[in-house]
């Protein structure tokens, strides 16, 4: 255009659900592929809601690839464009969650409140569905913000159809599930409970007639050394509600690898089709990321983890 050359790239793939063997599964190209990967938060002690450099944005994204993990959920934010690009150029599936309204305390969302949300979620999606990444849109977590005298989820799933008929939507993600959209998804700390005849309130019974999903799990925590915390009092207060924490490393990779080890179960019995552990990096106080918040130390032990992970995959090969 005039004296700029302006480059593209085009990249090309379905996302579907389907009955294999008997279980709603999600499918990717025609085929059941196990989505697994992080809850990918996005918060950084030197830059908080925005990356500082392009670098490290991607060093994230390339940590959560280089353990084998195909899927990152990008919880309550929207990231630059950047981000999606790299997502692409990586091949690793995104499920990108709306951002939350605020919680009331013993009051719903107004009316206009709830049009608000309804008009920025279809921006939103209008702003990013062109990037092949992204697979799934995410509506509702764990309650967030959600109106329960009525159901509004299920005329805005009906309108993000209309919008976007080629990817999933998953329309209540943790609490609350009435039925709405194409998962049924589980939140569990920290051990999951995915597609199993099995679950504990405030989660629901399993829904054989959409995608058993484990929305959230894991969560394990380990507290760093000082120099690699948050150095805020408040924060440092909240370690100890990380929901499990392990005196050292040693036990924490341990501990993931029982947790592997329960999934892949639920995968080999049950109607598990995919999973997100809690998550990319520490944010402040929330110790439990596979990398520390200023991202100087990776606390996973690479090597059992990209096993664990295969034998999810692994798994779900066995019954496709």
């Amino acid at each position: 255009m005039g004296d700029d050359l302006i480059e593209s790239y085009t990249g090309f793939r379905t996302i579907s659900t389907g009955v294999v063997n008997g279980i709603k599964r999600p499918l990717l190209n025609g085929k059941f592929v196990y989505l697994f990967g992080p809850l990918d938060q996005g918060y950084w002690p030197d830059g908080l809601h925005l990356p500082p450099t392009l670098e490290a944005m991607v060093y994230d994204l390339e940590l959560v690839k280089s353990l084998g993990m195909n899927l990152v959920r990008k919880h309550i934010k929207i990231e630059p464009d950047l981000f999606y690009e790299a997502c692409d150029r990586l091949g690793l599936l995104v499920m990108q969650d709306m951002p939350s309204m605020r919680v009331h305390t013993n009051a719903r969302p107004t009316d206009a409140e709830q049009a608000e949300f309804e008009r920025q979620l279809e921006i939103m999606i209008k702003e990013h569905r062109n990037y092949p990444s992204i697979v799934t849109w995410v509506i509702y977590n764990e309650g967030w913000g959600q109106i329960t005298d009525r159901y509004p989820e299920f005329h805005i799933t009906d309108r993000i159809r209309q919008l976007d008929p080629t990817r999933l939507i998953n329309s209540v993600t943790g609490w609350h599930d009435h039925g709405a959209g194409d998962y049924h998804d589980n939140h569990h700390y920290a051990d999951p409970q995915c597609g199993t005849p099995f679950y504990s309130l405030p989660n629901t019974p399993y829904d054989s007639s959409r995608i058993g999903f484990q929305g959230e799990y894991g969560g394990l925590g380990h507290r760093p050394l000082d120099e690699h915390l948050w150095p805020v009092q408040a924060a440092v207060r909240t370690i100890n509600e990380t929901y499990e924490m392990h005196a050292d490393e040693a036990s924490y990779n341990y501990r993931a690898h029982v947790l592997f080890d329960l999934l892949r179960q639920q995968v080999e019995h049950f109607a598990c089709s995919g999973a997100v552990y809690t998550q990319t990096s520490d944010v402040e106080g929330e110790v439990n990321g596979l990398v520390t918040y200023d991202r100087r130390v990776v606390r996973v032990d690479v090597t059992q983890w990209k096993a664990d992970i295969q034998a999810l995959y692994d798994a779900a090969a066995a019954r496709a």
